[in-house]
């Protein structure tokens, strides 16, 4: 398998950073996460209804 030169380094780097946000308590559990994308998402879909009957008004 072929590797890119400097992508063990790389690859450590990350796993480090990740442990210290983890030990940091900088994470987010899997529930956590799919609360903020579902909220997000409600938002998205309240902004783009907005938008298409602003559009409707503009050019009805």
């Amino acid at each position: 398998m072929l590797k890119e030169k400097g992508y063990d380094e790389f690859l450590a780097e990350k796993i480090r950073k990740g442990r210290e946000d983890i030990q940091a308590g900088r994470y987010l559990t899997a529930e956590q996460s799919r609360q903020r994308i579902e909220v997000l998402l409600a938002r998205k879909e309240k902004e783009l209804a907005q938008q298409q009957l602003e559009q409707g008004v503009i050019y009805g």
